[in-house]
């Protein structure tokens, strides 16, 4: 099915960003987007970047803001896994379309790009349509995540010198808990290093989700969230807590512990991890999170069976993107090579997995007490219905950093209503915090999947440095 005529119109009519795009971008540009029915306005472009000399090439989806483009802010985004596609957070939680079951597209009010233009990636290379013709470069790490990450960012810009003066931003969620400080300090090192003041990157700050800052923040989070939720019975739990299973460092050397996880897993049932209060699909996403977990034991796997709807949350909205981008026409509308089947997370991806157990918190302090880079601001967001990374792994390790609390536990509101608390701590070079830790009630893992407009508030008042 082809876009109605007046669709395309308005997609080309739109082009009022600047006089001329480069020659490579317009390239890029999505004219055509099956199962889009109504006008929009506002441009997109979506193909590859190749990483320098590298085979490596890197997906990326671009939707300009609906403001003001060439003022607004840029702001990059990626999911987290490690090796979940940064499409998850386009179709599924902040980007402008959401796919039906029947794919077709219908317009997210809460959707980022009203006041910022978003790029959202598929890295490292290997997941979703990103490939490279190296295999070998499947197997990655942090640092050279970090790396090609920066690298991703440096042909975005030379594809859309435009945005070279823009306010730069990096945004994820999960296991971008190490994506984001690593590829913070990575940017921060490159603006000290260039040579002309005028190749250095307008780099702002970034923002994580739920994430995975180091293996407690994960695993022992998510038990302590079980328990906290009263989803465990108490001899259960104080037979783990008398193991000592509290610690970090038992978690990963005591088989005792161990064991108590997996029970711990079979006794909470077919709920949701990523969002314990929600309606349930059996996602690729909880398929591959049970695999990577569990090796294949399929006695833990979540067998889970439709239920009623919960709001407007549509619990198989995975799915339905899954089917969307798999779709050869949509492919093509794309840029992208048709012949790779798309993945929420890859299985081609082989990251290090002592990687997975570095914990990041050093970076937040050498991020700000960085001379160089005194105005970055940092958010940390934690949506408190997750227990993948449950907000309480993240208040063990965020107070424990060392900057002293500025406002502790502040509520914020969105209509009136009770919206999360707010911590900000002191930081070096302002009077005004640049690290803050915001909570979002009754939101799950993907925060703007369950919580859009709370979701879109914290997001502009942080790019407003006004929360």
């Amino acid at each position: 099915m082809l876009v109605p005529f007046f669709c395309i119109i308005s997609f080309i009519s739109s082009l009022n960003f600047v006089s001329s795009y480069t020659n490579e971008a317009l390239q890029d540009q999505v004219t055509n987007l099956f199962g889009l029915n109504e006008p929009i306005n506002f441009n997109q472009f979506s193909g590859y970047l190749n990483l320098g000399e590298t085979k490596k090439n890197i997906h990326y989806w671009l939707v300009e803001s609906e403001s003001t483009p060439a003022k607004d802010p840029l702001v990059f985004w990626t999911n987290g896994g490690p090796g979940c596609s940064g499409l998850i957070g386009f179709l599924t939680e902040q980007g402008p379309f959401r796919p039906d079951a029947n794919g077709n597209l219908k317009m997210n009010e809460w959707r980022w790009n009203k006041i910022a233009n978003m790029v959202f990636l598929e890295q490292p290379v290997g997941v979703g349509f990103s490939y490279s013709d190296d295999t070998s470069d499947y197997k990655i790490g942090d640092d050279q995540a970090a790396k090609d990450n920066l690298q991703t960012i440096l042909e975005f810009l030379k594809k859309f010198p435009e945005f070279a003066d823009s306010p730069l931003y990096i945004t994820s969620e999960s296991y971008g808990g190490h994506y984001m400080p690593t590829l913070a300090w990575e940017i921060i090192q490159y603006n000290e290093n260039v040579e002309s003041e005028d190749d250095k990157l307008n780099f702002k700050g970034f923002a994580v989700g739920n994430p995975y800052t180091d293996y407690y923040s994960g695993v022992g989070a998510e038990m302590e969230t079980y328990w906290g939720k009263q989803l465990l019975p108490k001899p259960s739990w104080d037979k783990y807590v008398t193991a000592g299973c509290l610690e970090p460092a038992n978690l990963l050397n005591n088989s005792v512990c161990s064991s108590l996880m997996l029970d711990f897993m079979k006794k909470i049932g077919n709920l949701n991890p990523y969002a314990l209060d929600y309606p349930v699909c059996l996602s690729a996403q909880q398929v591959w999170l049970n695999e990577h977990m569990f090796s294949g034991n399929t006695e833990l796997m979540y067998l889970h069976n439709s239920v009623p709807l919960k709001d407007e949350y549509e619990p198989c909205e995975d799915n339905y993107s899954a089917d969307y981008l798999n779709r050869e026409d949509v492919k093509n509308d794309l840029h992208v090579k048709t012949n790779i089947q798309w993945d929420e997370c890859s299985r081609t991806v082989k990251y290090e997995y002592v990687d997975k157990m570095k914990p990041m918190e050093k970076y937040y302090n050498k991020i700000l007490n960085s001379k160089s880079s005194p105005d970055l601001n940092i958010l940390v967001y934690s949506g408190d219905d997750d227990g993948v990374c449950g907000t309480v792994g993240t208040q063990k390790w965020i107070y424990d950093l060392g900057f002293p609390v500025k406002s502790l536990w502040k509520t914020w509101e969105v209509d009136g209503q009770m919206a999360g608390y707010v911590t900000e701590f002191n930081t070096p070079f302002s009077n005004d915090s640049r690290f803050k830790f915001a909570t979002v009630h009754f939101a799950g893992h993907e925060v703007p999947t369950y919580k859009p407009k709370e979701a879109f508030v914290l997001f502009q008042s942080y790019l407003n440095n006004d929360l």
